[in-house]
């Protein structure tokens, strides 16, 4: 399989995910200095420079968790380990096609979303549920990772690949065919109803297999695209014996 990936796009969202954590946790630790010190009456002044303190590091921290929870569970890795071993008619194109991952082969043009919840989660009745999350209000605001609305995520991403391909390969005209694939090892998918295809990374590939062949991007357009955005792909690495 072949491996496109916007690798310097990957370390800036990993550097910032790391250093905006550290700064905001920085911050809210001053400002609970400086709070205890605008207890005395001299210093009482302080409690603006604290209150500025706690909510420039309060929101450094939710950046930093939103950027970790993004990128550094590396998606990316995940999903090429997951697909390892399919030949080279198959691409792999990891944030260079409008949408975050985008697997191009002879079952057709797949958008995989990676979701990294575990436990239980169900499709029934239109709504998504993950079993044991943290609900209400103030836990939701606090969830490091709620699970959303995976299928209306998958349209999104979807619907920005085509945008990309119109503008950057208006000849290519195909209907992407969207995934959701749980990478926890403890995901229990039950979601059959679901508008779009949800599975467990383990049985991806086993998936794209036995899928029947789709309208996919015939072989000299899309080596005119990468030409077009100066992609340089590499093999996937060779199984473990």
């Amino acid at each position: 399989m072949r491996l496109i990936t916007d690798q310097k796009l990957v370390n800036r969202n990993l550097w910032i995910g790391k250093y905006s954590f550290y700064a905001g946790m920085a911050l809210l630790v001053v400002a609970l200095i400086v709070n205890f010190m605008a207890l005395r009456p001299e210093n009482q002044q302080w409690v603006v420079y604290a209150f500025a303190a706690f909510l420039i590091g309060f929101t450094l921290t939710n950046v930093g968790t939103f950027f970790n929870n993004r990128w550094g569970r590396r998606p990316d890795k995940g999903l090429a380990d997951a697909l390892r071993g399919l030949d080279d008619r198959y691409t792999l194109y990891n944030y260079r096609l409008g949408a975050a991952h985008v697997l191009v082969g002879p079952s057709g043009v797949h958008v995989l979303v990676p979701k990294f919840q575990s436990g239980p989660i169900s499709y029934s009745n239109g709504k998504w549920l993950n079993a044991g999350q943290a609900r209400g209000f103030l836990f939701g605001m606090f969830a490091r990772d709620p699970l959303g609305n995976p299928s209306a995520e998958a349209a999104a991403e979807a619907e920005s690949l085509n945008a990309f391909l119109k503008k950057r390969a208006p000849e290519v005209g195909i209907a992407p065919q969207a995934l959701v694939v749980f990478m926890h090892p403890r995901a229990e998918v039950s979601a059959k109803e679901s508008p779009v295809p949800a599975l467990h990374v383990k049985q991806l590939k086993e998936h794209l297999r036995r899928h029947p062949k789709g309208a996919t991007i015939a072989a000299a357009a899309q080596a005119d695209l990468e030409a077009k955005l100066g992609l340089a792909p590499r093999r996937d690495e060779p199984e473990a014996p």
